[in-house]
């Protein structure tokens, strides 16, 4: 009868790995998390610039609706029959009242608000974004010699750095509506 090795024996020599497929395991598995690592860097940087961005988008709506708003306003007073107060009478409007193709630059802090520089927060007190409204001309309404119609822009610049190596760049958003006003 012939003999067979022992299943024993066969096993003994193949048990484990070897140290060249652990160490090929550990290149490969390094490999994989150096990458996913720099696509978190990646991530972040590109959640900054989102961030900045939509705070800048916000900042020209808000400019933009007090522009609606004193629009509106101008034109309840000049065409109401209560009142025949003109828009040089109305101190406070900032917007309506520009001259044609006029501007008016205001900025604002990086969390939309005025800059306060006596705030202990650093974000509150520098200037990050810089908000300039233009009034093009105006255009008479020819159904009411009281009214008129203003492209207002809204035009809210600001300076995105991705990180202390690369260059800021120069970012804009750009909001423009026709008014009717008084």
């Amino acid at each position: 009868m012939r003999a067979y090795p022992s299943d024993s024996n066969q096993r003994r020599g193949q048990v484990g790995f070897s140290m060249i497929e652990m160490l090929m395991t550990a290149f490969i598995l390094a490999i994989g998390i150096l990458g996913l690592s720099m696509l978190q860097v990646m991530s972040l940087k590109a959640s900054r610039g989102g961030r900045s961005l939509s705070t800048a988008v916000l900042v020209s709506e808000h400019v933009m609706d007090q522009v609606e708003m004193e629009a509106r306003l101008s034109w309840l007073n000049a065409t109401s029959k209560y009142n025949n107060t003109s828009l040089a009478d109305l101190p406070n409007l900032r917007y309506v009242t520009l001259a044609d193709g006029g501007t008016r630059v205001e900025t604002f802090n990086s969390k939309g608000g005025p800059p306060t520089p006596a705030s202990p927060d650093p974000a509150e007190q520098t200037v990050f974004y810089t908000a300039t409204t233009t009034r093009a001309a105006s255009v008479v309404n020819s159904a009411n010699t009281n009214g008129a119609l203003s492209d207002v822009t809204v035009q809210v610049q600001f300076t995105d750095q991705l990180d202390q190596a690369s260059l800021p760049i120069l970012r804009t958003v750009t909001l423009t509506r026709r008014f009717l006003h008084g």
